[in-house]
């Protein structure tokens, strides 16, 4: 039997112990007195993802997903206008801690909100919202985007741009081009050339110059990207989006992986002693679902997961690095098991859900590739066999067939709808997205947990960072007509696709051209810290403080952007 005394001091060795353990863990998260903020932020959205994809993913990687030691909570996804969302409200949620309307890109919501949604203040209407990655600009941080898509997709969009309709692409990429992120890589570079030189601009800037002119580096290709050690660099691998993940090898060899972008991106960004911000997005992740295609989902989810295990290998070396893992939204409303289950499902194996997908070598969209321009019936029976290891029936082959030419630009839509039902154990009850929560995943300092709302996440990673949101938008986006008593604010609409905010006051005329940070004045042009916006459904300009404080003369610093 131990002594009273002894036992008295082994108990309060074994409370201390656990004191000092609890303690250690709170100051990690952030949670004790010394609540600093972190010096890096890394923000990785799988679109389209939900529990069960996730679920899915881990059966076929055979041993747990790099994200599972990161799971915090969930997120509760719908916009200021419906129950469901799409990417752009998401993404806007994310990066300035505000609901949206579905289709808005870093703007405020317009109309009656669903019920329970705040509605938005009198002059929030179609408003910039200012993004956690601009706060952590003026921070003094690097900044960076890393997708497999257009890099003016909703998604990215959301972390940098200010526009009324995602569709807007041209404008967007004019936006980040005059953002000055350090490090931009993905897709999309037609929406970076006019229509003369190959490109999708109808404005007929060529934007490429404005990147060498602003000492950018231009990659093209994998090669090109891992030659890369320091500077400024603009990489897009793809005139529209990259390859699916399973597709890559087979069409497209000279793209760098998701992981090979996010750990580049890393690489140059962390060369910052200030810290940086980047944002990773599996882009396509959601595509596969939109398609209800398993083996477009498995390879680019998977790819996904490698992109957070090197997130995950810096912010492990750094401490300092606060990591959040999340999906935007579910897509396709994934079910592991269907009716084909009914009966089995209590006795379904490992291998009897995976044995089917492990046979499929090609993305839906890779199928429609191999398909050609004139498919029949016998075509993909062939194709089908050749590359997803099934051979459908002349009837199944023929359904296929009639629903590509139902779904027009979304063929690939066709094959796993009539092909998951009959030959897998997968479920999927739609092609659009759905409205349930999300896995929120989380590591380091600060990290958010439990249930949030969307806009919950963009404020959670703005304190993380120091930032007031409030205050940063104060910085950024001014209305023109409130901030120069005295003076004229017009919009030069002469050219349409080149806007120009023109503001007159006693003794000076200025310009500011729209989506661009420059400020014309007295023969000289002047950057910003910011760019210039224009609502066209309000006709309002916004433009940056520190083009007023240029315009009227004031020299005091501007204001901080951090949290006091």
């Amino acid at each position: 039997m131990i002594p009273g005394r002894a036992f008295r001091v082994i108990i309060l060795i074994v409370l201390l112990s656990g004191f000092f353990r609890a303690g250690s863990a709170l100051f990690a998260q952030g949670i004790g007195p010394e609540r600093k903020p972190v010096k890096n932020l890394i923000i990785l959205i799988a679109d389209g993802a939900a529990a069960e994809q996730y679920t899915l993913a881990r059966w076929f990687k055979g041993e747990p997903l790099a994200l599972d030691r990161m799971l915090a909570g969930a997120v509760q996804t719908h916009s200021a206008d419906s129950v469901v969302t799409d990417s752009a409200a998401a993404a806007t949620a994310f990066a300035t801690g505000h609901r949206t309307c579905n289709g808005f890109v870093g703007v405020g919501p317009a109309g009656p909100p669903l019920p329970g949604v705040p509605p938005p203040g009198p002059d929030h209407s179609g408003r910039p919202l200012a993004t956690v990655l601009e706060g952590a600009k003026l921070l003094g941080k690097a900044t960076g985007i890393v997708v497999t898509c257009r890099v003016t997709h909703a998604t990215p969009a959301g972390f940098y741009a200010h526009v009324p309709s995602r569709s807007l692409e041209n404008d967007i990429m004019e936006q980040g081009v005059y953002q000055n992120l350090d490090v931009m890589l993905g897709g999309g570079r037609r929406h970076l050339l006019p229509l003369l030189k190959g490109g999708r601009r109808t404005d007929g800037e060529n934007l490429t110059a404005v990147l060498r002119e602003r000492g950018y580096i231009l990659v093209r290709d994998a090669e090109e990207l891992r030659q890369v050690k320091s500077g400024k660099v603009f990489g897009l691998f793809a005139d529209n989006h990259l390859e699916p993940e399973i597709d890559r090898t087979r069409y497209a060899p000279q793209q760098p992986t998701l992981e090979d972008m996010t750990r580049k991106a890393i690489e140059l960004l962390s060369q910052d002693p200030d810290g940086f911000f980047l944002l990773v997005e599996g882009s396509q992740v959601d595509w596969a679902c939109h398609a209800n295609d398993p083996a477009h989902l498995l390879s680019d989810l998977l790819m996904f997961d490698r992109a957070v295990q090197a997130a995950l290998d810096f912010a492990g070396q750094d401490g300092n690095t606060l990591v959040v893992a999340l999906s935007d939204h579910n897509c396709g409303g994934l079910t592991i098991g269907n009716r084909a289950t009914n009966g089995i499902y209590g006795h379904l194996s490992p291998d009897a859900l995976l044995e089917p997908l492990r046979r499929m070598k090609l993305s839906a969209r890779g199928l429609c590739r191999e398909l050609g321009a004139d498919p029949s019936p016998a075509k993909i029976r062939e194709v089908v066999e050749k590359f997803w290891g099934i051979r459908p029936s002349d009837n199944e082959a023929g359904e296929i067939l009639a629903l590509a030419r139902k779904y027009g630009g979304h063929p690939q839509d066709a094959f796993g709808e009539v092909i998951c039902p009959k030959y897998t154990a997968i479920g999927w009850t739609t092609h659009g997205h759905c409205g349930g929560e999300v896995p929120l995943f989380a590591f380091g300092p600060r990290r958010p947990e439990g249930l949030l709302e969307a806009p919950a996440v963009g404020r959670a990673c703005a304190q993380a960072l120091g930032l007031s949101l409030e205050q940063l938008n104060a910085r950024l986006f001014q209305d023109a007509d409130k901030v120069l008593p005295g003076g004229r604010v017009a919009v030069d609409r002469s050219e349409p696709e080149n806007p120009v905010v023109q503001i007159t006051l006693p003794g000076k005329v200025a310009e500011l051209p729209v989506n661009k940070n420059l400020l014309r004045l007295n023969g000289k042009t002047i950057s910003l810290e910011g760019v210039v916006v224009y609502a066209p459904d309000t006709g309002k300009a916004y433009i940056p403080l520190e083009a007023v404080h240029r315009l009227i003369g004031r020299p005091e610093p501007l204001p901080a952007v951090s949290e006091k």
